[in-house]
Parts: structure tokens; sequence; C-alpha cells
């Protein structure tokens, strides 16, 4: 979460970039397709979490195409791009090339190969020997040097022409000091800055925050050149600086002290880990809570605990109750929050970190399970025998490598999460009146499953690289980025349709209207949070399941106040 808590505040442009973004969904989507072997020219990005993950996948990084031993394969050039030379060797084998080069340093290449065309030598601001700066010198035609800074800009000698461009992640400082020594001895000198707008973005955010800072944490592989450069941008502005890769180097000593923290990350850094670093330092400062951050706490307590997920599948069930006629029943609403209550804390590995030990997940689990099977007992065999069968599998998708029908199914866990809900807050209250199943009752398990799993799906959205590199059977894992939103848009329609079709067949009018501005709410979040792919947090689940609440008091207002 993006915000200040605890006096710790994450920089909101922290984490991949979009060039990095690209680059790991081209690989990932590749590897939920079946295509293997897969090999990267080169680590994909210098991120040891990611590497090590994509190796655990057999994405394999190689260091010249001809190491590949399955030439069936696919072959990816990496983020950081290759020269044009390496890029006919690459083709010239006859496998699937995909290139996943970032689209601003593409832009990079054109603007050195356009200048070098009309005869310019060609200066990089940049690290000699960095797999970009290798790249950017492949358009050079021969006529390229590097330069690292002002002070190496100097040794260069004199050019006739010059074009002076940036590695995309340089220090915009030490582009411009370092141009303006070659201007000064060249006849003509052209000034291209090919700094990416990201990397301006998160040095702008960093200076204005690293300055007012106790303590500075950033995170990001060791061997990557950008996290490194942001780490020594922060260091000329705060009095203490820790580069760290992950959160179990963060000290409980080093972060006691300092009043106001400022966390950070390079480009290639995934969310997750700067997450895990943010809540780890969170928990280690909990003894100094104010009364505004232990009321964050508390809140955040009964989100990660699944209390809050579990009152918004009882909101559900009290919408689907009035949207079918059926008779409000205690029962039926204590199965709905008990059932998800148990499935989501036994499925959430979050609860486990959060907690920091595995007893409320497992006493979570057990009491959970033992209230939703009394709660199921207490009606007919039309109930409990769905409830145990659906029990069974949610408690069994945490070891769904192991059971063939689980884990051949694409996007398993939006999927269950749906049908899970759907029998809980839709079926489940007729059934238990043994009441018969008309068309009203047919659109409102439609309308309940495409509501779950357009939630589910949203919140996969938000953890999208821990799902889809940890191995969790997200939609969003299984078909990639423009199925999603394909589906989603598909999804949204058909919600539409569905209300649109109990309110012209005149059942319940006034609740199928109040719906359809809860329906309103449901598109708003679904757009915003698909389009600006924000890291799942606190926040995020607020407002998604926000969703449910705020149906069941529309729902509440068109048949009891209206």
């Amino acid at each position: 979460m993006r915000d200040k808590d605890q006096g710790v505040y994450v920089a909101p442009g922290a984490g991949f970039c979009p060039g990095v973004k690209k680059a790991i969904d081209r690989v990932l989507e590749l590897e939920a397709a079946g295509k293997k072997p897969i090999y990267t020219i080169g680590p994909l990005i210098h991120n040891k979490q990611v590497s090590d993950n994509l190796e655990a996948k057999g994405i394999t990084a190689i260091e010249t195409p001809r190491e590949a031993r399955d030439k069936n394969g696919v072959l990816v050039i990496r983020a950081h791009g290759v020269t044009p030379n390496f890029q006919n060797e690459i083709e010239a084998l006859g496998m699937q090339v995909i290139d996943a080069t970032c689209p601003l340093v593409k832009k990079a290449h054109k603007v050195i190969e356009e200048y070098a065309a009309q005869g310019y030598d060609t200066v990089i601001i940049g690290d000699a020997g960095h797999a970009e700066v290798t790249g950017l010198l492949g358009y050079t035609r021969g006529r390229g040097a590097v330069a690292a800074n002002a002070e190496e800009a100097g040794k260069l000698p004199r050019f006739a022409k010059v074009n002076v461009v940036a590695q995309t992640t340089q220090k915009e400082e030490i582009f411009y000091e370092a141009a303006e020594v070659i201007k000064a001895k060249a006849g003509v000198c052209r000034i291209s800055n090919t700094i990416c707008e990201p990397t301006k973005q998160r040095q702008r955010e960093t200076i204005e925050n690293a300055q007012t800072a106790d303590f500075v944490i950033v995170v990001g592989g060791r061997h990557s050149a950008n996290t490194a450069r942001l780490s020594k941008l922060c260091g000329e502005l705060c009095p203490k600086v820790m580069h760290v890769e992950s959160a179990a180097e963060i000290r409980a000593e080093d972060i006691a002290s300092p009043r106001k923290i400022f966390i950070t990350a390079g480009a290639s850094t995934p969310n997750w880990v700067i997450e895990e670093v943010a809540a780890r330092v969170r928990n280690l400062r909990k003894r100094r809570i104010s009364p505004p951050a232990l009321i964050e706490a508390a809140w955040a307590f009964i989100i990660r605990s699944a209390v809050y997920a579990s009152f918004a599948s009882v909101c559900l069930a009290y919408v689907c109750v009035k949207l079918q006629n059926a008779r409000a029943d205690a029962g039926v609403f204590a199965l709905a929050g008990f059932f998800v209550f148990t499935l989501t804390a036994f499925n959430r590995e979050e609860s486990v970190a959060y907690f920091k030990s595995k007893k409320y997940y497992f006493a979570a689990a057990v009491l959970g399970a033992a209230a939703v099977l009394a709660a199921a007992f207490r009606h007919n065999i039309y109930v409990w025998a769905p409830t145990l069968l659906f029990l069974a599998m949610g408690l069994a998708y945490p070891f769904r490598n192991k059971i063939k029908l689980l884990s051949a199914l694409p996007g398993a866990k939006d999927i269950l999460t749906a049908l899970g809900w759907c029998f809980v807050c839709v079926y489940a209250p007729l059934a238990a009146q043994g009441a018969a199943f008309g068309k009203s009752s047919v659109l409102a398990l439609a309308y309940g499953f495409l509501l779950v799993f357009t939630r589910s799906v949203i919140l996969s959205i938000g953890a999208e690289y821990k799902d889809m590199m940890l191995g969790k059977e997200s939609f969003y894992k299984a078909f990639g980025i423009k199925t999603t939103q394909a589906a989603l848009t598909l999804i949204i329609i058909a919600l539409s349709a569905v209300l649109a079709k109990l309110y012209f067949m005149g059942w319940k009018p006034k609740l199928v209207a109040f719906l359809l501005l809860g329906h309103a709410y449901t598109i708003g979040a679904a757009v915003y949070f698909y389009s600006r792919r924000i890291p799942r947090g606190t926040g995020m689940e607020t407002i998604i399941d926000g969703q449910f609440y705020l149906l069941a008091l529309l729902a509440y207002i068109g048949t009891n106040l209206i």
C-alpha cells in the first residue's frame, strides 16, 4: 500500500517499470501457454527473486543462442535489448524468437541509428559493460564511446559531429553534466535525452522524499544498475541509506529510531518484494504506534484475517435472498460467512506472514470448518452435501499440484472461488427452504457467479506477478493480459444484461434498479484497478469487497424503504 503508515512511506512509482512488466508478461504468458523450453538471452531482469522463480519454471537464462539445447524452444530477447548483429545471429538459428526489448530502449536504438547514418559519432552516458549499453553500442556503426560521468567525458577526444545519448536509467543530472563537457569540445553536438520517463519520475519522487526522510531503504537486486544508481542518489540526500534485496535483511535496530522512513525500489523489483519489506518495517515498529496508526493496524487485521471478506459474503447472500424472494434465515447467512472465512484464511499465505506464526492459520481453518459443517447440517441434504464437496475442494486447493483435476483447470483459483461463493450465497438460501428454482434463481446464480468472479480476477491482477511466478492458478496467470481484459469486459456486459433482464421481466424492479446503481460502483472499481494495476493491499481489498456491503445496503433500501 503506497501510503504513510507508522512513519513509513512507500514511493508510488516503486517497482516494475513498463519495460520490465512487458518482458515478464511475455515470458509468463509463453510459459502459461505451454511453450517450452523457454530461453532468455541473459537474465531477463536483474533481480534474484524473479530470476530464481523463472528458473524454477524452466525459463533458463543463457549467454549465447547456441547454448539452447532444444532448438524447438523459444528464445526471448530480454528488456535490455541486444546489438543488431547479435539479433541476426539469434534469428539465424531458426528458433522462435520473442523480442521483449523495452520500447524505450528501442527508441534509443532508433535515435542512435538515425544520427549514425548521418555520420555522427555517438557517446553513451552510462555504465560500460552493462547489457543495455552494449546493445546501444551496436547501433553506432562502430563510432561509439561510453562515459559514466562528466569526468570520463572530459577524457574523450574532440568530435566533428557527435550525438550524446543516455542509458535509459541514467541519472538526469549526470547526463546533462557529461553532455555539456562533450558539447564544449565538439563541432556539432546533438543532445538526445533518452532517459525513460518512469526513471525520471522515480528520481523526482526520490529527491522529494529522501531529503526529508531520516532513513531510506532501497529495495532491489545487487546487480541492478538502476537500483544501485537510485541508492547512490538517496545517499546524497539522506544520512542513512540501506540497499536490501529482501525483507529478511531488515533488523529491528535499523528502523527503531528513525522518525520518517522512505522506501523506494529499482525498476526490476517485484511489487510483492517491496510490500514484504514495507510490512516487515511496519511490524517491527508496532511499539511506536500512534492512535491513527492503531486504527489503521486494526483495520488491516480485519482485512487480512478474512473477517471483512466473510461479512462481504453475508452481504451478497442477503442481496441474493432478496433477489430470489427467499426467506432470510440466520443459518444460511452463518453458512456463507463461515464458509468464506474458512477458505479465505486457509488459502491465504499472507495470513501466515502477517500473524508471524501458523497458529492463527490453523486455528481459523479448524474452527471455521467446524462452524461451516454445523451450519450446513442444520439444513437438508441439498445443502450439506454440496457444502461438504465445496469445502473439501477449497481445503484441497493448496495441494492442487497433487490433484489432477485442480492442477489441469486454467484459472482454477478464480473459478473455484466464484463457484464456492455462488453456492453459499445464492443456491443455499433457496435450497435450505426446499423451494423450486425459477428463472429469477437462474439469473441470480449468474449474477452472483459473475460478480464474485470479477472480484477474484481484479484481486488477482493486484497480485499479478506474485501469482504468476509463484504458481497460483489465477485467471490472469492462465490467460494473460489481453484475454483477461477481454474477459472482464464481457463479464461487465453480462452482469449488465442479467440485471437488465430481471428489470424488464418485471421481477422486483425497485430492487434491481438499486442494484444497477451498485453495478456502476463495480464497473468503476474494475476499470480503476485494472487500468492502474495497483498492487494488492488493504486499500484495494476494502474497495473491492466494499461493493458487497454497498449492494446489501441498496438491497435493503430497495425492498424496505422505497
